[in-house]
C-alpha cells in the first residue's frame, strides 16, 4: 500500500465501494451458513445418503479453492471491476440453478459452478479497496468490509431455518437472486476502473499443477475424518500426489516471466507474518466453531435453537471491536493490536477451559464475546499488516493466495479438532470405565438405581460418555490457548519490518 491511492475517486464513491464490497462478502458468507442449515431437509427430499450429502458441500469448497488462485490473472488481464461484476452475476445465476435443482446430479454441478464463480469475490473486493484507499483509510474500510464476514454467520442460521421451514430448501439458494441484482446494479454505477495489465498471460500448466495440488488437498481434508485419515490408501494417495503437484508447480513457476501466481508477495516479511497470524486465528475460530455446538448440545444438552443463540454473542463481540478499531490509528503499527487480540483470545480460551457440565449460560456467552473481540483485534490489523509494505502489483495475487491459505488452514483445523476429540474421547471414556465397579460410590447417583442393573449401567455409560466428551473439549481449548499465548509473545518480543516511508522518516 502507498500513501497516495492508486486510483483516485471521490469520497462518496469510495464509501459506496466499501459498502458494496461488504455486501458482496456478505452474499458469500450468508449463502454458506444458510445452505448448511438446509442440508438435513435436502437429504430427506432427495433421499440422499450421508456420503452423497457430503458432495453438496465438497463440490462447492473444491471448486472455490481451485479457482481462487486464478483471481490475480483475471483481474490484471480483464480488470478488477469487470471480474467483480462478472463474479457476482455468475454467483447469482448459479444460485438460481441450485434453487431449481431437482436431483443430486443437478445440485452438485450447480454447487460446483457456484463455488467457482464466487471464488473471486473476496480477493477482488479486497484488492479494489486497496487501490482506492491510503494506508490510513484502508484500516477503516477493511473494518466495514469485515462486517460482511461477521454478519453472515450471525444471520445465516436464522434466515436459513425460516426459509426452510416456511417455504422450502430451494429458497436458501433463490434468496441470493434479489440480493445479487441490487449488488450488480450498484457495482455498475460506482465500481472504479482499476489499472490493468493486458500483457499478462495465463500459465495453463501452472494453473493445472496448482489446481490438482489444491483439489487433492481439499479432498483429503474433506474426506480424511470419514476415511480414518492415513489408515486409508485414498487419503495417502491424495496427500502424496498433492505434495508432488505442488512441488512441480513451484519448480515450474520459479523464474518464469509470466507465472500463474506472482510469488514475489511471499518475499514480503509483513505479508508472511500477517499470513501466519491469520492462519492461527483461523485455527482458533474454525476449531471452536466446530466443537462448541457439540459441547452445548451434547454435554450441556441445550436445544438446537438455544445453542445457536449462545453462539451469537461472539459475532456481537466481533462487531463491537470492529467499531472501536475503525476509530484507532491501526495503520501506524498494527502489531500491538494483533498482540492484544491474541491475548484476548488466550483469555477467552482460558475461560473455556473452566467449562463443566453445570456451567452457567452467561459464563459461556461472555467467554464467546471476549473471543469475538479478540478475533477482530487480530483479523482487521492483520489485513492491514499484510499489505503495509507490499508492492501494489502483488496485491491481487496476495489477496487470493492469502484467502486460499486461510480457508485450507481452517479446513485442516475443523478436521483436526474432530480427530483429536475422537481420540481423546475414546481414551477418557476407557479410563473412566476402568475406575467404575459395582461397589463404586458415584456422587448424586439415585439410590433406587443400582449400578449393576441394566438400566443403571445404561445411564452410567451415558454419563461417562458425557464426562469423557467434556474433558476432551477442555484439552482442545487448552491447546488453542497456548497457541494464542505463543503468538502473542512472539509479537511482543520481535521487531516489525518498517515501510520505506517509515524508515526515511526515522
Amino acid at each position: 500500500m502507498i500513501d497516495k491511492p492508486l486510483v483516485e475517486v471521490s469520497p462518496g464513491i469510495r464509501t459506496w465501494n466499501v459498502v458494496l464490497s461488504s455486501m458482496a462478502v456478505l452474499l458469500i458468507t450468508l449463502d454458506t451458513t444458510i445452505a448448511n442449515i438446509a442440508l438435513p431437509r435436502i437429504q430427506n427430499d432427495l433421499n440422499l445418503t450421508n456420503s452423497q450429502l457430503g458432495w453438496i458441500l465438497t463440490s462447492y469448497i473444491l471448486f472455490n479453492a481451485i479457482f481462487m488462485p486464478l483471481t490475480g490473472f483475471l483481474a490484471d488481464r480483464f480488470g478488477k471491476r469487470e471480474v467483480l461484476i462478472a463474479s457476482v452475476i455468475g454467483f447469482v445465476f448459479t444460485s438460481f440453478l441450485c434453487g431449481i435443482s431437482q436431483n443430486l446430479e443437478q445440485l452438485v454441478i450447480a454447487r460446483a459452478l457456484q463455488g467457482a464463480s464466487g471464488a473471486f469475490l473476496m480477493p477482488v473486493t479486497q484488492s479494489i479497496l486497496l487501490d482506492i484507499h491510503t494506508k490510513a483509510t484502508y484500516a477503516k474500510a477493511i473494518g466495514i468490509w469485515s462486517m460482511g464476514i461477521i454478519i453472515g454467520p450471525i444471520l445465516g442460521p436464522t434466515i436459513g431455518g425460516y426459509l426452510t421451514e416456511m417455504l422450502s430448501w430451494h429458497w436458501v439458494f433463490l434468496i441470493n437472486f434479489p440480493i445479487g441484482i441490487v449488488l450488480v446494479i450498484g457495482l455498475l454505477i460506482v465500481s472504479p476502473h482499476c489499472p490493468k495489465n493486458p500483457d499478462r498471460r495465463i500459465d495453463l500448466k501452472g494453473f493445472l499443477y496448482l489446481g490438482l495440488a489444491i483439489g487433492l488437498l481439499q479432498l483429503m481434508i474433506d474426506r480424511g475424518e470419514g476415511e480414518d485419515w492415513f489408515d486409508s490408501w485414498e487419503i495417502r494417495l491424495e496427500a502424496i500426489f498433492s505434495v508432488m503437484f505442488f512441488c512441480i508447480f513451484l519448480i515450474h513457476t520459479v523464474g518464469r516471466k509470466h507465472p500463474f501466481i506472482q510469488l514475489g508477495c511471499f518475499k514480503d516479511a509483513n505479508f508472511l507474518a500477517g499470513l501466519v497470524f491469520a492462519s492461527v486465528t483461523s485455527i482458533v475460530i474454525y476449531g471452536t466453531s466446530a466443537i462448541l455446538p457439540g459441547y452445548l448440545q451434547g454435554v450441556m444438552r441445550y436445544p438446537v435453537i438455544d445453542a445457536g443463540l449462545l453462539m451469537m454473542p461472539r459475532g456481537l463481540g466481533m462487531f463491537f471491536a470492529l467499531m472501536i478499531l475503525s476509530r484507532l490509528p491501526v495503520a501506524q503499527n498494527p502489531r500491538p493490536y494483533i498482540a492484544f487480540g491474541f491475548m484476548l483470545q488466550a483469555l477467552s480460551l482460558w475461560l473455556m477451559t473452566n467449562f463443566n457440565v453445570h456451567i452457567d449460560s452467561s459464563y459461556i456467552a461472555w467467554s464467546t464475546v471476549l473471543q469475538g473481540i479478540g478475533t477482530s483485534f487480530v483479523f482487521m490489523p492483520t489485513n492491514v499488516l499484510m499489505y503495509l509494505t507490499l508492492e501494489p502489483k502483488y496485491q491481487t495475487d496476495a489477496a487470493s493466495s492469502g484467502g486460499l491459505i486461510r480457508n485450507l488452514v481452517g479446513g485442516f483445523a475443523i478436521s483436526g479438532v474432530f480427530a483429536v476429540f475422537t481420540r481423546d474421547n475414546q481414551f477418557f471414556h476407557a479410563h473412566l470405565v476402568e475406575a467404575i465397579t459395582p461397589m463404586t460410590f458415584v456422587a448424586g447417583w439415585p439410590a433406587l438405581l443400582p449400578l449393576d442393573s441394566v438400566q443403571g449401567a445404561w445411564v452410567l455409560n451415558m454419563e461417562i460418555t458425557r464426562q469423557a466428551a467434556m474433558q476432551s473439549y477442555l484439552n482442545i481449548f487448552t491447546a488453542m490457548q497456548w497457541m494464542s499465548i505463543v503468538i502473542a509473545a512472539l509479537l511482543i518480543l520481535t521487531r516489525p519490518k518498517r515501510s520505506k516511508a517509515q524508515a526515511l522518516a526515522a
